[in-house]
Order: structure tokens, then sequence, then C-alpha cells
């Protein structure tokens, strides 16, 4: 009996010892399956399963293992669909942590700073060269940001301009570790703007001051002299003063005119119609004005498309550029209106030429520019207002063309705009 109780003690201890043992290797592969985020699936006969009732434990297990599972699936899902907004954000992005390590830049900020290469991994300090930046960053640093947050950046030859603004926001390597979210808005237009207003404003104060200051002093002149000044000089002052006020006529019915193109508010009658009959209306208005060896000579193919066009608006450019030769190039023999179709743009292209001094190269790209002069001096003279062209650009742009400038100087030169053809289906009118 005692050999008995021995041997039934012994096997059941062996017996227990292997229970347990195998318990601790399923506890352990347990383990193993929720740490690699995969279903634990033991074997179904498992003896030790059933013995510690252990199938809800990993029944349990498994589903939160699959919960968690998806749900990283949709976290990794959302947060790379987050990346992709961002990055296609066309501001300046970038997350640094504390060591200025970037973490996430947008693809505008590694177009800008980075020639377009990928910058995470890199410092800010080297790879966003901008020393207005960096003593952005340190303000942020020591809490001791201004109101004014603007700084420039030189790239490429040229300088942007941007509001920048940081803030701290939760580390996309580390999630328990803050990083710093830097945004830099883009306000290099709205800056050129507002030297181009500034620039505006003072070309028109100088232009406004000649002919306001000729006007005030013959004015002054008349009123405290009037007794006393001869009537043929009474007759010149008042002249000077008639003329002046018509200048700042005209010059104040260009300003106008310019401000409703540029504000797109002026509305054009496009009509399609052959420019033929335009080009000589406008020819003949100007024979008058021909001195002796002077001719004005129409260049234009017979089998012209019909363009879309405002007759009016269209007339003005002609006006325009056909005056500026008058007052400009006066010794001109020979004055060419010209117009040909542009198969490969599919555009008619008119150009004004003349065999007159010609423009100095350097100026040739700067004369559709607002008040700007080739030969100051001269113009003031020939009572320009220096918006003539500008007008010409805007209303030709406006008619979806455009224009160009050619010149030799001391031989000719040549003034272009292109309107585009009419569409098939579009009604020819004579």
């Amino acid at each position: 009996m005692l050999w008995f109780l021995c041997i039934f003690f012994f096997a059941t201890t062996v017996w227990l010892f292997l229970q347990i043992k195998r318990a601790r290797q399923l506890m352990s592969d347990l383990k193993d399956s929720v740490h690699a985020q995969r279903r634990f699936l033991p074997e179904p006969s498992s003896a030790t399963v059933s013995w510690n009732e252990l199938n809800e434990l990993i029944g349990e297990t498994n589903d939160f293992v699959e919960r968690h599972r998806l749900y990283a699936e949709e976290n990794t899902g959302y947060s790379k669909q987050i990346e992709s907004m961002l990055r296609a954000v066309q501001e300046v992005l970038v997350i640094f942590d504390g060591n200025r390590v970037i973490e996430f830049a947008s693809r505008t900020a590694e177009e800008v700073f980075h020639s377009g290469r990928s910058m995470k991994g890199l410092r800010v300090d080297t790879s966003m060269r901008s020393l207005a930046l960096l003593e952005f960053l340190e303000k942020y640093d020591n809490d001791s940001l201004d109101g004014d947050n603007q700084l420039s950046y030189d790239h490429a030859g040229k300088t942007y301009w941007f509001e920048a603004s940081c803030t701290q926001v939760r580390s996309i390597v580390e999630p328990r570790q803050m990083s710093s979210f830097l945004v830099l808005h883009d306000i290099t237009n709205l800056k050129n703007i507002e030297v181009m207003r500034r620039e505006f404003v003072a070309n028109v104060s100088h232009e406004l001051r000649t002919p306001l200051t000729i006007i005030k002093g013959f004015g002054e002149t008349l009123v405290e002299d009037h007794e006393d000044l001869p009537i043929e000089m009474r007759a010149r002052y008042l002249n000077k003063v008639l003329n002046n006020a018509e200048r700042l006529h005209v010059l104040v019915e260009d300003l106008l005119c310019l401000s409703r193109l540029e504000s797109k508010t002026e509305t054009f009658d496009l009509v399609t119609q052959p420019l033929h009959g335009l080009l000589a209306d406008v020819s003949e208005d100007y024979q008058s004005r021909l001195e002796s060896g002077q001719e004005i000579v129409i260049d234009c193919e017979d089998t012209l498309p019909a363009v879309p066009f405002d007759r009016f608006r269209i007339n003005q450019v002609l006006d325009n550029l056909i005056a500026n030769v008058f007052r400009y190039a006066p010794e001109f023999t020979t004055l060419t209106i010209g117009a040909h179709y542009d198969e490969a743009s599919n555009m008619v292209v008119c150009s004004i030429s003349d065999d007159g001094p010609g423009i100095p190269a350097e100026d040739l790209n700067h004369l559709f520019e607002r008040f700007y002069r080739v030969d100051k001096g001269r113009s003031q003279e020939r009572g320009g207002t220096g918006l003539g062209l500008s007008i010409v650009k805007h209303i030709v742009q406006m008619h979806q063309g455009s224009v160009s400038a050619e010149s030799e100087e001391g031989a000719w030169t040549k003034i272009s705009f292109t309107l585009p053809c009419a569409k098939s289906s579009e009604k020819v009118t004579d």
C-alpha cells in the first residue's frame, strides 16, 4: 500500500510539473503573440488549455490583438492621409524636435529651402539657411516674440517674404514628446504689391506735381500782376494754364482707365470681325499728321482670319502705339501697320513699326511698365503720361493676347501684340 501511495504521489507530482511547465510555455507564447500583435493559435487538442480553462482568456486576448491591429491600421492610414494632405499644402510647414531635427516637411518647404529634396532627418539650422528664420526661432524658444513675425529669405536670385508662426505639437517620432510646428505663410506677392503701390503713389505724385506747380505759378501771377501784365503776356500765361490743365485731365483719364483695366471691372464687347477695316480707319485718321516725305503703309494679309475683339479697345491700342511714333520718333519716313496670321499659335499678330531712332536694348523690357519713359526729359516736353503702353498691355491681355517690343537703336522700332483667332463656331460680323 505504501508503495502504491508513493508511486501515485510521484506520478501526480510529475503530472503537475508537466502541466505547470506547459502552462508557463503557453503563457510565454501568449505573451509573445501580444507583443507581436498577432493572434495566438494553440493546438485545439491541447490538454493544458482545457485543463487551465484558458480558452476564454485566449479568445479575449485574440480579440484584443485583432482590435488593436485594426486600430493601428486605421491610425496609420489616417496619419498617412494627414501627412499627404500636409505635404500638398502650399504653405511652408516644418515639424522639428527639441534638437531642431526635422521630423516632417511639406513639399513647398523642400522646394523653397532644399531644392525639392527630402528634409526629414536634417537639422533646421543647416537645411533652412536663413538668419532671419533662426532669429525668429531663438525668440520663440525664449518666449520673446513680438508682433512683427515677417522675415525674408533669398534663394536663387529671388527674395521670398514669409509671415512666420510656431507652436508646440505632439512629436511624430515619439508621441510622448513635444515638437515644434513651424508655419511660413508666403506673402511675397503682397510685399511686391506693396512696393508697386508705393512706387505708383510716388510716380503719380511726381506726374501731378509738375502741371499743378505750373498752373499754380501762372495763376498766381495772373491774379497778383493782372493789371501790370501786357495782354499778350496774359494770353500766353492763360495758354500755359490751359495746356497743363489738359495735361492733368489726360493723366487722370489714363489713371482711371488703367485702374478699371487692372481691377477687371471693365467689360469688353467682343465681336468676331475682320481686322482690315479697323486698320484702314486708323491709318486714315493719321494721314493729316504726316509731313513731307512721310507715309503710312498697311501690310496686312488678304487671307487674315477673323478675330473676336472689342473694336473701341483695339482702336485705342492702335491709337496709343501710332501716337507714340509721332510723339517720340517724329523723324520717321515710313510707319507700317502690319497684321499676319501665325499658324503655330493660332494667333493674329498685329504690329506698328517705324524707321525712327529706335530704343536702347536695356529699355525694351521696361516699356510696358507704368510711368516708364525711355528719355524722361524729352518725354516730359512732348506731353506723354507714361501710361499709354501699360494700358495697351492690359487691353491686349484682357483679349487673351500678349505684347512685345523689338528695336535696333538708330534704325527701327516694332511694337507687336497678338489676338487669338475666332473658333470655327463663332459667327463673323463684317
